[in-house]
């Protein structure tokens, strides 16, 4: 079928022809005037079409949801099922009695921030198009946490101000992205489409000699649907790894969702083949799954859940390296993660100070910096990534000012690629008397005449003998979370069915319109908000209104509708269907499809 997605635009924001048009409405279909104050979105729709307007109409109720699967983890539940309706809700809460409630899309979910050793029921009904409701299936489960396991050096992010900033480091272009705890979990929070976000591990990983040299274990929900998840072992001081950018013996593991498939793979600099040893099983977005990379003398594998799913030659040359769990997806994507742990020789993360703001410029020269020096501090190290347009096939020199003295700024890992484009790593050990502070900064300027940007800049002070420690504390809070309703699809077809292409044009009489509306994979955790019914648009007036809420609210469907345009002129027509929420904080959406009428 010639499906064609269409645009949407939430708080109806209209695009014709690169013009930008707001409007606000009264109720379903009436504009506002100028001088009106806008009323609140109506939480519900009454039937209607317009004369030789068909519209669909609900049939009987869906059968439950089967098989049924509950895997307990630590403070949650994994609830698995079988089953064919567009959207389920699902209810839990303990004694028996379900009390908490989440729309979903797909036939599975995880419930977070549980209490371990506590029974919940559990109830799961099939949600039609039209929000009717199917007798539950209902389970039980009980979470548990296992034991972390004898690793050097394991986090499970159940305290409040996770990620401790004792041990991470959150390494992200500009303002792109926030962590913060939240049900017992980590998350990262992304508000920059596909710009990749790393957690770097303050303790670095440590191979032990056997023939397991060390084992990188990361559980998380990532990636996302078009999103992918990194593990890198990289051996020098970096805060992040930008793009194919991989250093010299870096070590990686890839993870990539698109096209309803997932691959894993183990890249490296020097192109160690990997090897797909078994297909990546479709994943849910919305569970949580471990990954982890084996090293080993004879190569390194790559774990899905326990079951290998890929090989490679690949073997390190270093000792110590840097880890990174660095996550990239869509605008607006959560990522969850449960565990990091390294499986190895003993680590640990050294003293942590608690560092000031830095800004870095680039400029060609620069005189002496000034300020008042930062206490109790024997030096530092500052870290950052340099993008660049310059064609020279090798890296040039970089000096760092900082304060009054000039530092050379190496490569973080000799060799590292240096492309335009790509995020080149560097690193410059600063002395306690050039850390001034101006205006509450660091203030530093690279030294270059070329176009360079400073990102990822990251510093790591060193506390002076018998100085005390004053740790990080305090995370950013966490962007509260918005549901999202479906994502509309939709195909214009003729009066005998037939799908008409994109540009090709239609006959006066009757239109037939197929609407999709789909639960979006993506939204995790939260699940997806109630849908109370949708309207259509010809031309801007309103001419169907289809409720989706007969047995509570809807999730997702497919519709299809009949249109009369035997009194419409020839040229370019539109229809617009909007959607609206069972709950007044959600957003309404609209969508546009454009369609030709033939002379």
């Amino acid at each position: 079928m010639n499906r064609r997605r269409i645009a949407v635009i939430a708080a109806g924001v209209v695009l014709f022809g690169g013009v930008v048009a707001v409007l606000r409405t009264n109720g379903v279909g009436e504009p506002a005037t100028a001088t009106s104050t806008s009323q609140p979105p109506p939480t519900s729709l009454a039937p209607f079409a317009a004369p030789g307007v068909l519209v669909p109409t609900p049939g009987a109720a869906p059968g439950s949801p089967r098989a049924p699967r509950v895997v307990p983890g630590p403070r949650r539940l994994q609830v698995l099922w079988t089953g064919d309706a567009p959207g389920y809700e699902v209810r839990w809460g303990r004694d028996g009695k379900p009390d908490q409630t989440r729309l979903v899309a797909q036939p599975a979910t995880e419930l977070t921030g549980l209490d371990d050793g506590t029974e919940y029921t559990v109830d799961v009904r099939a949600v039609d198009a039209f929000g009717q409701r199917s007798e539950p299936l209902r389970v039980t489960g009980t979470p548990k946490t296992a034991q972390v396991g004898d690793y050097a050096f394991a986090d499970t992010f159940d305290r409040p101000d996770a990620p401790d900033p004792a041990r991470w480091r959150l390494a992200t272009r500009g303002t792109c992205a926030r962590a913060g705890a939240d049900a017992g979990r980590l998350v990262i929070s992304s508000t920059c489409a596909a710009a990749p976000t790393s957690l770097r591990s303050r303790a670095p990983f440590v191979l032990r000699d056997a023939d397991e040299l060390g084992r990188f274990v990361v559980e998380t929900d990532a990636p996302g649907a078009d999103g992918e998840l990194f593990l890198d072992l990289v051996p020098g001081p970096v805060s992040t790894v930008m793009g194919d950018g991989l250093p010299p013996d870096a070590v990686r593991l890839r993870v990539a969702s698109g096209n309803g498939r997932t691959t894993a793979e183990v890249v490296t600099a020097e192109g160690a083949p990997s090897t797909v040893v078994r297909e990546v099983p479709p994943l849910h977005h919305a569970l949580t799954h471990r990954w982890e990379l084996v090293l080993r003398r004879d190569g390194t594998r790559v774990l899905l859940d326990g079951d290998v799913v890929a090989t490679s030659p690949a073997v390190p040359r270093w000792r110590e390296a840097t880890a990174l769990v660095s996550v990239a997806g869509p605008t607006g994507q959560r990522v969850h993660v449960g565990l990091v742990a390294f499986d190895g020789a003993p680590t640990g993360a050294p003293p942590a100070l608690a560092g000031p703001p830095v800004q870095v410029a680039v400029v060609p020269d620069s005189g002496p910096l000034t300020g008042s020096p930062i206490t109790g501090v024997a030096g530092g190290q500052l870290r950052m990534a340099l993008l660049h347009t310059d064609g020279s096939p090798t890296a040039p020199e970089f000096t760092l000012a900082v304060g009054g003295t000039r530092v050379p700024l190496r490569p973080a890992v000799p060799g590292a690629p240096w492309r335009a484009g790509v995020g080149y790593p560097v690193v410059a050990d600063v002395p306690a008397d050039a850390l001034l502070l101006d205006d509450g900064r660091l203030r530093a300027n690279v030294l270059t005449p070329l176009r360079v940007q400073a990102t990822h800049v990251d510093l790591e002070l060193t506390p002076a003998p018998g100085a005390p420690v004053t740790s990080p504390t305090g995370t950013t809070p966490l962007p509260e979370v918005e549901l999202d309703l479906a994502r509309i699809d939709g195909t214009i077809l003729d009066a005998s069915g037939k799908p008409v292409p994109e540009g090709a044009t239609v006959h006066r009489g009757r239109l037939v319109f197929d609407l999709t509306l789909v639960g979006r994979p993506g939204q995790r955790g939260t699940g997806l908000a109630g849908l109370a019914g949708f309207t259509v648009r010809l031309d801007e007036e309103r001419v169907a209104a289809v409720p989706t809420n007969l047995g509570g609210p809807g999730v997702a469907g497919t519709y299809r509708l009949a249109l009369d345009t035997s009194g419409l002129s020839a040229g370019p027509h539109m229809i617009e269907v909007r959607l609206f929420s069972t709950s007044a904080d959600t957003r309404p959406t609209s969508a546009f499809v454009p369609f030709l009428v033939t002379a």
